[in-house]
């Protein structure tokens, strides 16, 4: 019998809030309140954390906030039969399926991320991740089933026609999978909203995923936490970080246990396996879009590989936990900002 644990832990926790918000908590803060709400979406707890002077303005701003998360998901998600990517995997060996402005832009960034990374981030992943059914539980596909599967992945073979916002495959049985870059990318529309609205100090947790606007009223920062990958409830350290965003990728956040071998979801598209040599990658970047991505990169490439794709991404930083636990920085100035 399989052992099966899907989201047990989070990877990083904004410090000094509740890791259980409640739809009216508040608290004071000079001439600003800040307010907290969360809702489960893209299968996770997306929690928003605003700094406003009422609470009419905090409610209205974050309802448009979680609707444009809502929205990203009913488009994004390979698993729900009407999204746009489902109908883009059902139908983009026949021909071309249109897609809005918005949402061909993140297939394109997409696109480009599964260039830099030499594959090491491809968005074609679905005929293998489909395969291992993470969102039901997991489960261990044959050696056949999988070696086809691989077959099917590669992102050259994916039509981007950029003249007319469309998208199609080269090989029948490809297809796309945004679970590595989505959520980072809905975080990043729904900030965009609340500034939209005039809130500039605001955070927005999606399951680990954060966007930091401004800084914690009365405080000059938002003191986040990065989970200890092998220790439940621990943090491995925490950074006072202020307009950025924070990703981290882990083996721990879902994976199952089958003849005493531990399976995750972080799959390495070369092999169609989980990806070996890390435990965690944490990576702060101007959008959690990017930071998502790169962090299931360089969880794929390895320690060294995967901080040496880090350091060749402009403004990017991050923080690699190896399989036995050693900790590699990007940069001594990261490391330095690091508490333990």
């Amino acid at each position: 019998m399989a052992f099966i644990a899907l989201k047990m832990r989070k990877n990083i926790f904004v410090v000094g809030l509740a890791l259980t918000i409640f739809p009216n908590l508040c608290c004071s803060s000079g001439n600003k309140q800040v307010f907290s709400e969360s809702k489960l979406i893209m299968g996770t707890v997306v929690q928003m954390t605003v700094a406003t002077r009422t609470e009419q303005e905090a409610r209205s701003a974050m309802q448009e906030a979680f609707a444009e998360i809502e929205r990203a998901d009913g488009l994004l998600s390979s698993y729900r039969e009407g999204s746009l990517i489902a109908k883009l995997n059902r139908e983009g060996h026949d021909h071309k399926v249109p897609f809005e402005k918005d949402i061909f832009d993140l297939m394109d960034e997409a696109a480009t991320m599964s260039e830099a990374s030499g594959g090491a981030f491809d968005l074609t992943i679905w005929p293998v991740a489909s395969l291992w059914g993470f969102d039901k539980g997991g489960v261990l596909p044959d050696k056949g089933s999988l070696e086809d599967a691989v077959a099917k992945v590669g992102y050259r073979n994916l039509h981007l026609d950029k003249k007319n916002r469309s998208v199609g495959f080269h090989r029948r049985g490809m297809g796309v999978d945004l679970g590595a870059i989505a959520k980072g990318w809905a975080v990043d529309r729904a900030m965009a909203r609340l500034a939209a609205r005039g809130i500039d100090h605001a955070i927005i947790d999606a399951g680990g995923d954060l966007r930091i606007s401004g800084s914690r009223p009365g405080k000059g920062f938002w003191r986040i936490g990065v989970q200890h990958p092998r220790e439940p409830g621990v943090l491995l350290l925490t950074f006072d970080l202020t307009d950025t965003a924070i990703v981290t990728s882990g083996d721990y956040e879902r994976f199952f246990i089958e003849g005493g071998v531990r399976y995750h979801h972080i799959l390495d598209p070369v092999t169609g396996m989980p990806a070996t040599g890390c435990q965690s990658v944490t990576v702060l970047a101007a959008t959690a879009a990017e930071a998502d991505a790169a962090a299931t990169a360089a969880f794929v490439l390895g320690p060294e590989r995967g901080i040496s794709f880090l350091r060749s991404r402009p403004g990017v930083r991050g923080l690699i936990v190896d399989a036995d636990g050693a900790l590699h920085w990007t940069d001594g100035d990261l490391e330095k900002m690091a508490r333990r």
